[in-house]
């Protein structure tokens, strides 16, 4: 039986995180991983089945919920290495309206006054390539500025998971460091998306995710998954447009011969760079996840070596006495 994952390490002078929109966690993943030294003060994921997880993997880590329902962030002051969070992209992404601003479900303005109060020393945070450029920038304008603003130095980068994993998934990374650091956010974040990353796994997950989706080399198609989606499009129903079409995965068996089949929650999860037993006994309302349920959690999740890459960067060049 799997265990609770224990988020403070013994190593000196652990760096302190607030996780907001925490999902399954891939942040933590992302530290475990990189071998990082960390202590999770709290997480913040108001969706049930996300959070059914958080509770089965960190019993012991206080889920603050729905971030707009929360008015006490002023206690986290001075308390905080890292705000980490990935806002929720349905605002943003090509999959949806791109309402950007004006839908109810966007929350960088909220995450924005959230890192002005707490005023954690480094800020990660991630979303789809399309949060740039939506409604004309203006909106990510307003977000970067925001940053500033409270007293960030700033940059930002698309890194592509299949440099990483065996998944294409492109996504926008920010990174913000308040001081003067010696190594600037965009010169970290290329480090990480180049390979000069120091992403290799060092903590508690065993890296299997840059083999075979299937974990196989009788697979004949594809040699990577296409982007993974909380939808399960290509995954859970009938995959016949344009990047669905990757989710085929066209295998050799001994005993079969050439099969067509679709990839198991397994392989999803190791696309996504999770350890096979992240989602090990986790029930929601009473019963094991379903495999459509499995899909949606990790589709909504980030890819855990690159966040690992990047953790990693900001864990050699920055801790350490920040200037003021």
């Amino acid at each position: 039986m799997t265990k609770p994952i224990e988020l403070t390490t013994k190593m000196r002078s652990p760096m302190k995180v607030l996780s907001l929109c925490t999902g399954i966690a891939g942040d933590a993943a992302a530290f475990l991983h990189a071998g990082i030294s960390h202590e999770m003060i709290a997480v913040a994921e108001f969706d049930p089945l996300a959070s059914a997880v958080l509770a089965c993997r960190f019993p012991g880590v206080l889920n603050l919920g729905d971030i707009n329902a929360i008015n006490h962030w002023k206690v986290y002051h001075g308390k905080v290495d890292l705000i980490i969070t990935g806002i929720p992209c349905q605002p943003y992404s090509s999959a949806g309206r791109q309402l950007g601003s004006e839908d109810a479900r966007d929350l960088s303005t909220r995450v924005c006054e959230i890192i002005a109060t707490v005023a954690p020393r480094f800020i990660l945070i991630e979303n789809v390539p399309q949060f740039r450029t939506v409604q004309g920038g203006k909106p990510f304008a307003e977000f970067t500025g925001a940053i500033e603003r409270a007293g960030y130095s700033l940059g930002y980068q698309v890194i592509d998971a299949q440099d990483f994993v065996p998944q294409r998934r492109k996504r926008l990374f920010l990174c913000a460091y308040r001081g003067t650091p010696s190594t600037s956010p965009s010169e970290l974040l290329a480090f990480a998306a180049g390979g000069a990353g120091r992403a290799k796994p060092g903590g508690a997950i065993c890296d299997r995710a840059r083999s075979d989706p299937p974990g196989s080399s009788s697979v004949l198609y594809p040699p990577r998954l296409g982007t993974i989606m909380a939808s399960g499009s290509g995954l859970n129903r009938a995959g016949m447009k344009g990047h669905e079409m990757d989710f085929y995965v066209v295998q050799e068996f001994p005993e079969w011969g050439l099969t067509v089949r679709r990839p198991t929650p397994l392989e999803v999860l190791r696309a996504q760079g999770f350890p096979d037993w992240w989602l090990d006994d986790v029930t929601y309302r009473g019963r094991p996840l379903t495999n459509n349920q499995r899909y949606q959690l990790v589709g909504n999740s980030w890819p855990v070596p690159v966040a690992a890459a990047i953790l990693s960067e900001i864990n050699a060049h920055w801790f350490a006495p920040a200037s003021k």
